[in-house]
């Protein structure tokens, strides 16, 4: 999770801990600093309309009552934002590499599939829903991977990319061999 969910999160935590504190100081029949508790409270409070905004920005359909609820959650969003940062790593993977073909028309089309690809990419890791799942193994491996994939044996990962990534399954099918090259720092 980002920075911002912790320091959120430890902000709760801390003032609920002060604020749980002056509680059992009260129960005690011990004075308390009106103005401190007021002061706790107010800290948890804000802290808790930051995580609401932070999980409906994320999922805007979420609910929840209880505790364990929010934390069953906040496992759902940290898998969220791990498969947004995969479907955004793998669009810079495809906006670095590049098409080679000895005919100009056909780098046009494959470079016009591959805009398409990085587009619904983007589109699915910015939605304010949860993205679908992209089958196969890390960014730097997923062209190759994609591109060896066969029916009918690798079937259930091909429909997986179909359902999910239509415009992306498209451009790995029409990719053929030694036409994808990864620009690295030397080829640039």
């Amino acid at each position: 999770m980002s920075s911002l969910w912790l320091r959120s999160n430890e902000s709760l935590a801390d003032s609920l801990s002060l604020f749980a504190a002056s509680l059992k100081r009260l129960r005690a029949a011990q004075p308390v600093d009106l103005a401190e508790v007021t002061q706790q409270l107010q800290a948890a409070h804000e802290a808790c309309r930051n995580l609401r905004s932070q999980v409906l920005s994320t999922l805007p359909g979420a609910t929840w009552q209880t505790r364990e609820e929010y934390e069953e959650l906040l496992v759902r969003i940290e898998g969220v934002l791990a498969a947004r940062s995969r479907l955004m790593a793998l669009a810079e993977e495809l906006e670095r590499g590049r098409i080679v073909h000895r005919r100009a028309i056909r780098v046009d089309q494959v470079n016009q599939l591959r805009e398409q690809a990085i587009t619904e990419l983007k589109y699915h890791a910015e939605l304010g829903t949860e993205p679908p799942v992209l089958p196969g193994p890390d960014v730097d491996l997923w062209i190759e991977w994609a591109c060896s994939l066969k029916e009918p044996e690798d079937s259930a990962a091909l429909e997986a990319l179909h359902k999910g990534f239509a415009r992306l399954d498209d451009f790995v099918a029409d990719l053929e061999p030694g036409m994808w090259v990864v620009n690295t720092p030397s080829t640039v």
